[in-house]
Parts: C-alpha cells; sequence; structure tokens
C-alpha cells in the first residue's frame, strides 16, 4: 500500500490509494465529518455486488488506509479510536503500567466474569436469554484514557517514529494467503513491514486509564448474527480501545495482566493487517484480537489465517 495527498481544500482532503494490486482509489475524506464522501477506483466494479469478495476486501483495505494516512500526515481524527493503533498502544501501556490497585478496580470485574466459566465463583453479569452455548460469547470492555491523545504529542511522536517512508510499499510484495502462518509466508505478506518503525516505544506522556465501561456481551443469536447486549457507558465520548476476550481460563490476576498485554498486541497486529500493512515488530503476534478480524481472517483468502484456536496466545510471528 502506498498513498499521498494530490490536494487540500478547507472542505475535504484528496487521498490517492495505490493498494497491494496496484489499483489506485480515489478518495476524498470530508473535514467537518472525518467522514469518506467520494471513492473512485476504475480497476474494480462501482457496484459492490459486482466485485469479487477480495476486491470488495481491497477496496475496504484502501479505505481504512486512506482514514490513517490522514490522521498520521494531517492530524484529522479520521479513525475511530478502538480502531486506530496510536490509541490501543497508548491503552496497552497503560495497562502495563498500571499498579496493581488500579487494574484490579478497573479489569477485576472482567477477570471475575471470565472466572465464572471455569470455577466456582459468582457471574457478575447474566448471560443474555439469546445465549446458546456460554463458553460461544464474546465479552467486551470499553477502555478510556485520562490524557487526550489527539491534544498532546503522542500522534506527533507516533508519525515521527512511523516516518512517512513507512507508506512506500516495495514493488511485488503482497499480503499472502493460505491457513498455515509460515517463515515463508510472512516474508511474502510483508508489504511495508521492514520500513515500520516501533512505535511501541515508551512516550513521554504519562498514561493511565480514568474509566471503563461495564461488559457488554456478544453471541450469536438464532440467526447465527453477531448480536450484542450493551452495558452502560461511564464517559459521553466514544473508548479509546475495546477488549475482546473469548472466555478462556484468565489464570492469575498477573497472567490476566499479561494476556491483555497480548490481546491489544494482537488488535494493532489487525488494524495494520486490515489497512494491508505488514505490523511493526512488536505487534507480529499470534492470537485473538479483534473479533471482527476473527471472521475476516476466516472468510478471506487473501489473510494468513492469525488467529489461533488453541487458546495459545504466546504464540509469535517471526
Amino acid at each position: 500500500m502506498n498513498a499521498k495527498i494530490p490536494g487540500e481544500t478547507d472542505e475535504g482532503i484528496g487521498v490517492d490509494v495505490a493498494d497491494n494490486n496496484g489499483a489506485v482509489h480515489e478518495i476524498t475524506i470530508e473535514k467537518q465529518s472525518n467522514e469518506i464522501v467520494y471513492h473512485q477506483c476504475e480497476a474494480y466494479a462501482d457496484d459492490p455486488a459486482n466485485r469479487t469478495d477480495e476486491e470488495n476486501e481491497h477496496n475496504n483495505q484502501a479505505r481504512r488506509f486512506a482514514r490513517f494516512y490522514v490522521y498520521r500526515e494531517r492530524g484529522h481524527d479520521t479513525v475511530d479510536h478502538i480502531e486506530n493503533p496510536d490509541y490501543i498502544e497508548a491503552v496497552r501501556q497503560s495497562i502495563v503500567s498500571a499498579s496493581d490497585e488500579a487494574f484490579n478496580r478497573f479489569f477485576g470485574p472482567l477477570y471475575q466474569q471470565l472466572q465464572s466459566h471455569h470455577e466456582a465463583v459468582d457471574r457478575l453479569v447474566a448471560l443474555p436469554d439469546g445465549v446458546q452455548k456460554p463458553d460461544a460469547v464474546v465479552y467486551k470492555l470499553d477502555t478510556y484514557l485520562g490524557v487526550d491523545i489527539a491534544g498532546s504529542n503522542l500522534t506527533d511522536k507516533a508519525r515521527a517514529l512511523a516516518n512517512v517512508s513507512l507508506l512506500d510499499l516495495e514493488d511485488g510484495q503482497k499480503p499472502t494467503t493460505g491457513a498455515a502462518v509460515t517463515d515463508e509466508d510472512i516474508d511474502a505478506w510483508a508489504t511495508v513491514g521492514d520500513h515500520l518503525q516501533n512505535i511501541a516505544e515508551p512516550t513521554e506522556i504519562e498514561l493511565e486509564l480514568s474509566a471503563t465501561s461495564g461488559i457488554h456481551i456478544g453471541f450469536p443469536n438464532a440467526r447465527g448474527e453477531h448480536e450484542v447486549e450493551w452495558a452502560d457507558q461511564p464517559l459521553n465520548r466514544a473508548p479509546d480501545a475495546r477488549l475482546e476476550l473469548l472466555p478462556a481460563d484468565p489464570g492469575t490476576l498477573d497472567a490476566f495482566r499479561e494476556y491483555l498485554d497480548h490481546h491489544l498486541r494482537c488488535q494493532i497486529r489487525d488494524c495494520f493487517v486490515g489497512m494491508g500493512l505488514m505490523p511493526p515488530e512488536p505487534y507480529r503476534v499470534v492470537g485473538f484480537g479483534k473479533f471482527i478480524y476473527a471472521r475476516r481472517y476466516d472468510h478471506y483468502e487473501l489473510y494468513p489465517q492469525l488467529h489461533l484456536r488453541d487458546g495459545d496466545h504466546r504464540a509469535v510471528i517471526s
């Protein structure tokens, strides 16, 4: 993937994106709404129904990449925070550095909810009536930072660390296919990975959690669709990251903290993969990250299978 901004007005920003098939997408993002208001690609049919699944996903990758490019290059809030690797990384750092008391306060209820699937402890949140298999649920927890990333220098630091060269595509490199992830797959799959800098370096900003939501519960309903019963939100703003956990045994509280660290690295991996990019080195991990990406890895042949089904969350892409 690569991109450039050919023009900008007071109303919008134009972005030209070349996807991993070499197709060029002309995209315009409106400044007031931060929404994509124009998208044209001559290589693919205008009607999504007349495209292949892979062509539609290349279109979606280009749209995600355009949003991220404008965010990184112009500083506009064009990416939802829970889909933005910078925000997710900030939450990950805050979890790693939190005191034991703070970690237990913010994540103790979710920890107990997961324990209830494996031990004789009270289940704090009753499962929805539509849940047919208790172990098929996905627990979601919204997290909020006490620092305003957009108003701090974190975005600038991330942009400086990543460097504009991260968006240059080496000719002939594009994602591979297949169900297994091998060293050869990763080499072939790399797009701009070797040029990406490590954005996981500690920042000069003290990152602290300020709130977490109630426990949302996702589950397959009678129609086989993913339904979510949403809990209360503590703040009147978008969350900065959303945990999405299967009801695996959380182990000890210390082990659970390590698992959340890994889980958010997997989410950051998903964000980059969803833009057609190789993740930076700290995020080349295998495991369950975002629920929607687990489905995409199953559905699209252009993605390697980066989520594991055996619960081994310590496997690493190398």
